[in-house]
């Protein structure tokens, strides 16, 4: 049976209620209640440029979520390719360079992020604790969650044992509650089949999903400034929240754009973030 997520629209006592829904085995699941509010998506706002450079300009504590997935400072070789996205070998700027940029981003992400609000940064095993050590400088480090991604990818094809498994640090800014209760820090999320990748390092927006309904509510601002094929704006988009991204590559902000035609539930309208 194939998934579809749709927004469903029910009458009752002459109102009309509409949700976000899931078709599964078990029948339809409600993901996201919208009450008789008839539920709109925002228009992303993409800029393109220098992730370091580009923060300076968003005004001071005007963010409510930062989900970001950098490059993890280590070079590698990939059999991944994609007609879309044509990415093979080695990932773009994943390198030390990484690390003399992201102090600029952290302080940055710091001033733009309201209080009270959580930080996502994805990373490795082998360079987690280096993004740590500049996280913490601003930011409270709470978590080190564990994405279990039910499949292996890439790193030494042939010299070392399959990674399964990547990290999520989760950073605030003050004191941030949850959404959804209080969740392990075990996240089983199947990882992107490569029929379906646009980017080497692209996440499941199941995994997205989770991560913003824990930290944020319908209206708010989410931002990426690493933003590659876009997941996280598609993500925050069909969830209703306004979005900024951040991309240096023409390439994946076209790629975007394809998605945005084909992956968003809702027309979209002007973003006022």
């Amino acid at each position: 049976m194939l998934k579809m997520t749709y927004i469903r629209k029910k009458t009752k006592d002459g109102k009309t209620y509409y949700s976000l829904v899931e078709n599964t085995k078990k029948g339809i699941k409600t993901l996201e209640s919208y009450g008789t509010q008839k539920p709109i998506a925002y228009q992303p706002q993409i800029i393109k440029g220098f992730a370091e450079q580009e923060l300076k300009k968003i005004p001071d504590e005007s963010v409510n979520l930062i989900i970001i997935d950098p490059p993890y400072g280590i070079e590698f070789d990939t059999n991944f390719r994609n007609e879309e996205s044509e990415t093979i070998g080695e990932i773009s700027l994943d390198n030390e360079k990484i690390f003399e940029t992201f102090p600029d981003v952290v302080r940055e992400c710091y001033r733009i992020l309201k209080n009270d609000s959580a930080l996502y940064c994805f990373s490795r095993w082998d360079t987690t604790h280096r993004f740590i050590a500049i996280l913490q400088k601003y930011f409270k480090i709470k978590n080190r969650l564990n994405w279990v991604k039910n499949n292996w990818s890439m790193g030494d094809l042939s010299g070392s044992y399959a990674m399964q498994c990547e990290d999520i640090i989760f950073a605030v800014k003050g004191r941030h509650i949850l959404k959804e209760g209080r969740p392990t820090d075990y996240l089983p999320y199947n990882r992107v089949s490569n029929q379906s990748l646009f980017h080497s390092h692209q996440k499941p927006i199941e995994l997205i999903d989770f991560l913003i309904k824990n930290s944020s509510k319908r209206g708010d601002i989410i931002l990426d400034c690493y933003m590659g094929s876009g997941s996280i704006i598609i993500s925050a988009v069909n969830l209703l929240r306004k979005s900024i991204g951040i991309e240096l590559n023409d390439k994946y902000i076209d790629v975007l754009n394809k998605r945005l035609s084909k992956e968003v539930l809702l027309p979209l309208v002007e973003n006022t973030c």
